[in-house]
């Protein structure tokens, strides 16, 4: 006899608990597009788009740039640390539910004594945990769609888009920023820096040719060291 086990039973047992979401509660208005727009499809925006739909505010939408999940959030792009830095028992996108916790859904998969053995989340993992709590949750994210200006209005913002590099024009009453550096204004350049040729530096937001680099020494943040 062969027993089959749903790694995801016990979070959709808990979801199934906790009910359904609530209904919309926010009166619709001629013109607006969406309640709520977040900007950002990694981990935090995912985690606003649930909180949002579990407090029963609907006609939320999350858009992001990038071309697809693998390329959106820093965790399999520009960040390069092995680890994360913060302990793995920080409460993270669960929201106080614990079958939604990396821990459970570590377990789940790999056993408490495996989970117990690690100091640190490995940042890969990281990213396969949030793609899995994105896709559980059925949290849909609008990839090329990009942010190119927000134009105030009365009561409302008027977003300038680039969807797939088409322009589009959409409608919200409140926007959360949740993309990161990109959201404080982009990658800052030192001024010492602004005058060398482009090829002789990399800000760590840009795609660097790690193998390029073997052999030589380079200085970081006037530091050298050694590639």
């Amino acid at each position: 006899m062969t027993t089959t086990i749903d790694s995801n039973f016990a979070a959709c047992e808990a979801l199934r608990l906790l009910g359904p979401d609530p209904e919309n509660w926010v009166s619709d208005r001629p013109g607006i597009d969406h309640n709520v727009t977040i900007i950002g499809g990694s981990g935090s925006g995912s985690t606003f788009v649930f909180a949002l739909r579990r407090a029963g505010i609907g006609d939320v939408t999350e858009i992001d740039a990038a071309d697809d999940e693998a390329h959106a959030g820093v965790w399999l792009t520009r960040a390069r640390m092995r680890t994360l830095r913060t302990p793995k028992n920080l409460p993270g996108p669960e929201l106080g539910i614990p079958e939604l916790s990396f821990q459970a859904w570590y377990e789940a998969r790999h056993g408490a004594a495996a989970y117990a053995e690690i100091d640190r989340i490995e940042r890969v993992t990281w990213a396969e945990y949030l793609s899995w709590y994105r896709h559980f949750l059925g949290i849909q994210v609008r990839y090329q769609t990009k942010l190119v200006r927000i134009e105030p209005a009365t009561g409302f913002f008027r977003l300038h888009l680039e969807v797939n590099g088409v322009p589009k024009v959409e409608t919200t009453r409140k926007i959360i920023f949740a993309n990161g550096v990109a959201g404080t204004g982009g990658s800052y350049i030192p001024p010492v820096l602004a005058d060398l040729p482009r090829t002789l530096y990399a800000h760590t937001a840009d795609a660097i040719d790690f193998e390029a680099l073997r052999g030589k020494t380079v200085a970081v943040l006037g530091a050298a060291a050694s590639a």
